[in-house]
C-alpha cells in the first residue's frame, strides 16, 4: 500500500498549479519515447543499417530493455545484432523480448505499475501504456530465434522456436479478440466489436489498400516455410508437409511452396493431395520425388528486402458520444507503403538454378493489424477526448464562478482572475500537445520476405544473388554436403547487404 500525505495549495493557485502540472507530464510523456519515436529510431539505427554502417545497438538498446517498453527495444537489438552477424548477443536480446512478452501475458490481474500506465493513457495518451508487441511481431521473434538457434547448430532449439512460433499463430486469433473486449468494455465507447466505425472510413480504407490481400495479421507464410524446412532437417516430414500446406493457403502463389508441397507429398504417399496441387499449380506438376536426388545437397535462400514502412499520425474529428461535441483524435496509420517485391535470381558457379520468389509482405502484415487493434485505440481516445473536454469545461466553469463570487463579495482582485485564467490557459494546451498517436512498432523488419529452394552438386560453391553475374547483390562461397540443407539469409537494406550462412549439423 502507498501511503501519502495532503499538501494544501493556495485556493487561488489550485487549478493553474494542476494545469501545469498535467502539461508537464504531456511533455514528459512525449519526449521519453526515444527522442519523438521512430525519429530517434532512424538517427541510432535505421540510417547507419541502410549504408552499411556500426550501429551500436548495445548503447543504443541495453539500457532501454530495463524500462517501460522493453519487448520493442529487446527486439530492436535482437534484430539489428543479428545483422550485424552477432548471433548469441541476438539470441540473447531476443531471449529478454520472450521473456517480457511471456511476463504481459502471466498477468492474471491489474498490478501497480499496469493501473499507473492505464491511468496515464486515460490522462495523457497510448505511448504511456508499455509496448505490447502484435501477434505478427511476436511470431517474428520466434522466427529469427530459430535462425539464431541454427546458425549456432542447436537443431533442436531451433525445433524448441519453431513450435513456439506456430503455437503463437495458432492462439493469436483467440487473443485478439480477447484484447478488443478488454478495450471496448473497459472503455464502453466505439462501435460493436467486428464492426467499423463509419467516421474512420478514411483511415481503414488507407489500411485496407496497404494491407491487400492479407487478411490476418497473425498468419505468416514464411515462418511457416522456414518451420518446413526445420521439421525436414530434424527428419520429421509429415510435420514439414503439414506446415507447407499452411503456407501455400496463406500465400498460394509461391513456386518454391508449391514445388516443395508436392515433393513431400509424394514422398508420403498423399495422392490426393497430390493430384489436387498438380491440378492447381501445373507449372510445379513435374516435381521430381525426393528419390530423384539422391547425392544433393539443399540450397534454401531466405532473402529479405527494405525496410518496414513506419508509423505515422494522422488527427481528424470525431464526435464524441453523449456530449453533443466535435472533439480531435491523434490515430496511428500507414501512409506510405514499401516498393514492390523485386525476386532476385540464384545462380550458383555461374548457372541460373532459378529466381527467389516472395512469400510475404510485412507491410501488409503491419497495416492489418494496426486495423485489427483499431477499436481498441479509438474507444480510448473517445474516452480521453471527453475527459479532457470534460476537464476543460469544469475549469472554466470554475473560472466564471469564482469570479462572480468575488464581485459579489469583496474587492476584484485582478491577479486572482489571472491566475483562473492561467489555469485555462495550461488545460487547454495540456490538451492540445498531448494528444500524439502512439507510432511504436518493430521498425528493423524487412518490408518483404522471398524464398528459394534447389538442389545442387555437394562441395565449395559460389552463389550468387543479383541481377547481373557482374553485379550481384551478394556472393560469396558456400559449402555443399550430401543429404544436408544449407540456408542463406540475405538482408538487403537499401546501399547495405547482410548475410548468415547456416550448414545443418
Amino acid at each position: 500500500m502507498v501511503v501519502g500525505r495532503f499538501i494544501p495549495v493556495n485556493p487561488q493557485r489550485r487549478w493553474w498549479c494542476g494545469g501545469a502540472g498535467l502539461l508537464a507530464a504531456a511533455l514528459l510523456t512525449g519526449c521519453s519515447t526515444f527522442s519523438q519515436y521512430p525519429l530517434g529510431m532512424e538517427q541510432t539505427t535505421l540510417g547507419p543499417l541502410r549504408t552499411g554502417q556500426a550501429t551500436d545497438y548495445a548503447r543504443t538498446f541495453r539500457k532501454r530493455i530495463q524500462g517501460r517498453d522493453k519487448v520493442l527495444f529487446a527486439m530492436e537489438m535482437g534484430r539489428t545484432a543479428q545483422l550485424a552477424g552477432h548471433v548469441e548477443e541476438s539470441r540473447t536480446a531476443f531471449e529478454a523480448a520472450i521473456a517480457a512478452t511471456t511476463a504481459q501475458d502471466d498477468k492474471a490481474t491489474i498490478s501497480a505499475s499496469g493501473a499507473a500506465a492505464q491511468t496515464g493513457a486515460l490522462l495523457v495518451n497510448d505511448k504511456a501504456i508499455p509496448y505490447q508487441a502484435p501477434s505478427c511481431e511476436r511470431t517474428l521473434v520466434h522466427h529469427y530465434q530459430a535462425l539464431n538457434y541454427l546458425a549456432l547448430g542447436d537443431l533442436s532449439g531451433a525445433g524448441v522456436e519453431i513450435r513456439r512460433a506456430n503455437r503463437e499463430q495458432e492462439e493469436a486469433q483467440q487473443r485478439r479478440a480477447r484484447e478488443i473486449y478488454r478495450a471496448q468494455s473497459a472503455e464502453g465507447n466505439g462501435p460493436p466489436e467486428g464492426e467499423r466505425d463509419p467516421a474512420l472510413a478514411t483511415v481503414y480504407a488507407g489500411l485496407d489498400e496497404l494491407a491487400g490481400a492479407v487478411k490476418h495479421s497473425f498468419l505468416n507464410a514464411a515462418t511457416f516455410y522456414l518451420s518446413s524446412v526445420v521439421w525436414e532437417m530434424l527428419e520429421e516430414p509429415n510435420d514439414a508437409y503439414i506446415d507447407l500446406k499452411r503456407a501455400l493457403e496463406i500465400y498460394p502463389d509461391n513456386p518454391h511452396v508449391q514445388r516443395d508441397v508436392i515433393r513431400l507429398g509424394k514422398r508420403l504417399g498423399m495422392r490426393e493431395d497430390v493430384a489436387d496441387f498438380v491440378r492447381r499449380f501445373p507449372a510445379a506438376a513435374e516435381t521430381p520425388p525426393d528419390g530423384a536426388r539422391a547425392g544433393k545437397a539443399r540450397l534454401v535462400v531466405i532473402y529479405e528486402e527494405g525496410l518496414v514502412p513506419p508509423k505515422s499520425e494522422v488527427a481528424l474529428p470525431y464526435p464524441l458520444p453523449s456530449s453533443g461535441a466535435i472533439g480531435m483524435i491523434a490515430l496511428p496509420t500507414y501512409a506510405t507503403k514499401a516498393p514492390p517485391a523485386m525476386p532476385l535470381p540464384v545462380a550458383v558457379d555461374g548457372t541460373e538454378l532459378g529466381r527467389t520468389a516472395p512469400i510475404c509482405d510485412l507491410g501488409a502484415l503491419a497495416a492489418r493489424a494496426l486495423e485489427e487493434k483499431m477499436p481498441g485505440i479509438l474507444a480510448r481516445q473517445i474516452t480521453r477526448a471527453i475527459a479532457k473536454g470534460a476537464a476543460a469545461y469544469a475549469v472554466d466553469n470554475h473560472r466564471h464562478d469564482a469570479r462572480d463570487h468575488r464581485r459579489r463579495s469583496g474587492p476584484y482582485r485582478q491577479e486572482v482572475v489571472d491566475a483562473d485564467d492561467l489555469g485555462v490557459m495550461l488545460i487547454t494546451l495540456f490538451n492540445l500537445f498531448s494528444e500524439q498517436a502512439d507510432l511504436r512498432s518493430w521498425l528493423t523488419l524487412p518490408a518483404h520476405m522471398h524464398v528459394f529452394s534447389g538442389w545442387v552438386e555437394p562441395g565449395a560453391r559460389q552463389v550468387a544473388l543479383g541481377p547481373a553475374p557482374n553485379q550481384p547483390a551478394w556472393t560469396g562461397p558456400v559449402t555443399f554436403s550430401e543429404g544436408k540443407t544449407t540456408i542463406l539469409v540475405v538482408s538487403r537494406i537499401d546501399l547495405a547487404v547482410y548475410s548468415m550462412i547456416i550448414m545443418q549439423p
